[in-house]
């Protein structure tokens, strides 16, 4: 069955790097060679740099992913990213603006990697090898997770639904609307420190963990992340719980 578990995210810190808006990005793989360009340009901290790092003249191979560990160890050093206190699940609202499209719901967690073979309760469509090499590089040369994959998964009775709702009743953390009119909300639920909190959290995440988990973008990321583990698990610095 599906493993899913609070994390303690690295997060932009709005003093630091002032309008968060100024520092987020589409998806890697929705960024065109314009919309690149004006990312990098936008802000020096714009998280483009590391989740899709530039190329430059002269470069010796993986040279970008080098610059992007780089930027990453800059950034935290630099109090620009800090690390949440808590170990914590993010409620996510992406709404567009002005339009009757439907909006999304969800949440961010940590998600056990499985085989994707079906019989773990993990599954997914099939591989896009074209992106798995730079993902790969990427984490391995950060260390970080700089972006998720989707998944979904059964909910009959809209128990997320109903339990999203109630927890994102008060104030967001982040909330913002990008260049193309569409509206992000984030809420950062702190789930260790138990009573009803950490049972709402538990109450959450139930209804993915009975499986299957269907990872529908982002394959190349969950593939990337697999071959990162098993490299992990031959060094002798392997942590005993790994995020």
């Amino acid at each position: 069955m599906p493993v899913l578990r609070p994390f303690r995210a690295l997060r932009f810190d709005a003093t630091s790097v002032g309008d968060l808006a100024a520092v987020m990005a589409p998806s890697y793989d929705a960024i065109d060679p314009v919309a690149h360009e004006r990312l990098l340009a936008r802000h020096p901290a714009n998280v483009v740099r590391v989740d899709l790092p530039e190329s430059r003249h002269g470069d010796e191979p993986d040279d970008r992913f080098r610059r992007a560990a780089r930027s990453m160890a800059e950034w935290r050093s630099g109090a620009i990213l800090h690390k949440d206190p808590h170990p914590s699940i993010y409620l996510y609202a992406c709404d567009p603006v002005d339009s009757e499209l439907p909006g999304v719901r969800g949440y961010f967690a940590r998600l056990r990697l499985e085989a994707l073979d079906g019989a773990t309760g993990i599954e997914a469509a099939s591989a896009d090898a074209a992106g798995f090499d730079d993902r790969y590089k990427l984490l391995r040369a950060t260390g970080v997770n700089t972006s998720p994959v989707v998944a979904v998964y059964d909910d009959p009775d809209d128990v997320t639904g109903g339990r999203l709702t109630a927890m994102s009743a008060r104030t967001p953390e982040i909330d913002l609307v990008d260049e193309v009119g569409t509206r992000h909300r984030v809420w950062a639920v702190a789930a260790d420190g138990g009573g009803e909190t950490a049972a709402a959290v538990d109450a959450l995440l139930g209804p993915a963990a009975t499986g299957p988990v269907r990872v529908v973008a982002g394959r190349s990321t969950y593939d990337a992340a697999l071959r990162y583990r098993d490299e992990r698990r031959m060094s002798r610095s392997c942590e005993e719980d790994p995020a």
